[in-house]
């Protein structure tokens, strides 16, 4: 008899190598956290994410912004043979951009968010980055009651979330800087080391509630097709000093 997470409806994130880790995708309307340093591709990681989605999949995709503008994005992606804007005009992929100063908007416009994604049958969230949100709060207790909450609205729009969110890679660990990450469905992990003049990254599933996933680091390579795992090869032994 098959398990209840195994009858879970599965959403495929289309990052190659990612979903044969993860048993066939993540768990449908879960809230998962992708969490590395500064330039490590946590952001396209995640619209990587919405745009297979949007294009392989047909699933209708939302991008909330926190720090980069939407034009600086789509330009960014397009190095990638993505074009946002031809899913964004097709009504595919919508973008929501809430300046770090506004950023208390985006906590009081929750209901508007919410009327969005019923109208347009959004079904996939990212969000870039959780770290300007934490901030607005000024101790641990608040933090974690802000963040509870937020995952309470992703679930109840009923979308599958990839959360962004600034860690660092210390002596081989990847430390997030608030540690709340922990309260979500699940938390991958981009670990970095200098070699030289350059750094590698390896590829880590912290945590995914629910699901039987690979336990093994791999490697993780930004090609100019986007973000690729090599799952079952060696990665970097040496650990930042």
């Amino acid at each position: 008899m098959a398990s209840a997470a195994k009858n879970k409806e599965r959403v495929q994130s289309g990052i190659p190598g990612l979903d044969a880790m993860i048993g066939g995708g993540f768990e449908k309307n879960s809230t998962v956290i992708i969490a590395g340093d500064a330039g490590s591709g946590k952001t396209t990681f995640a619209l990587q994410f919405l745009y297979e989605g949007a294009k392989k999949y047909g699933e209708r995709g939302l991008y909330i912004t926190f720090e980069e503008q939407k034009k600086s994005l789509f330009d960014h992606m397009a190095k990638f043979g993505w074009d946002f804007e031809e899913l964004e005009a097709k009504g595919l992929i919508h973008v929501l951009e809430y300046p770090p100063h506004e950023v208390d908007r985006f906590v009081a416009e929750g209901g508007v968010i919410e009327d969005m994604i019923k109208e347009k049958n959004v079904q996939r969230v990212v969000i870039d980055s959780i770290t300007s949100l934490v901030l607005l709060h000024e101790n641990e207790y608040k933090r974690r009651q802000a963040f509870l909450m937020l995952i309470e609205s992703l679930k109840k729009w009923g979308c599958t979330s990839l959360l962004t969110s600034e860690a660092r890679t210390v002596h081989g660990e990847v430390r997030s800087r608030f540690g709340i990450e922990y309260l979500a469905d699940g938390m991958l992990a981009i670990h970095a080391v200098r070699r030289g003049d350059e750094r590698d990254f390896a590829f880590e599933i912290m945590k995914l509630r629910g699901i039987a996933h690979e336990r093994k680091m791999c490697p993780i390579k930004i090609t100019d097709k986007g973000i690729v795992l090599f799952p079952g090869q060696p990665v970097f032994t040496e650990v930042e000093k």
